[in-house]
């Protein structure tokens, strides 16, 4: 079970939780900036929490999706609002698992040997299915050409 203490932080970017290598945080290296002063920035957070599992390292932390909607804000031209920035937030009711594990060499060579022979039988069929249309063609033809010969 995760548990429910967050701790959410704004440096790098924006995470709840510990971060993890490997991991994209959606507002990473994000930067707004507002053409005049009256603008809204509204940010619509989905967080979900997460159990991240590799063979090094196991970390409950959390994950998250944002929407974002920005807008000028003014009140003569029929567009309310609060000029500033609006973070609502809201937890998936589901967890996701990540789970990162290496496969051994002997699991790759298998399946790379696995495939150099799909492909290899594959060609195989490919050619006989030419060179039996080819002979099919070819034996059409010499057998008409008979034909022709035997009627003149």
């Amino acid at each position: 079970v995760l548990s429910s203490g967050i701790n959410a932080e704004y440096g790098d970017g924006l995470t709840f939780g510990d971060r993890v290598g490997g991991m994209h945080y959606a507002l990473d290296g994000e930067h707004r900036i507002a053409p005049i002063s009256d603008y809204s920035f509204q940010y619509f957070i989905q967080i979900v929490p997460t159990l991240y599992l590799t063979d090094a390292v196991n970390v409950q932390t959390y994950q998250y999706t944002v929407q974002e909607q920005i807008r000028a804000v003014d009140h003569k031209a029929g567009s309310p609002g609060t000029a500033g920035i609006l973070i609502k937030y809201e937890f998936s009711p589901i967890a996701a698992i990540v789970e990162k594990k290496q496969k051994n060499l002997s699991i790759f060579l298998a399946r790379l040997l696995g495939i150099i022979g799909g492909i290899i039988s594959t060609s195989g069929l490919i050619n006989l299915v030419i060179t039996e249309a080819f002979d099919w063609l070819c034996c059409l033809k010499k057998t008409e050409s008979v034909k022709t010969e035997d009627v003149k």
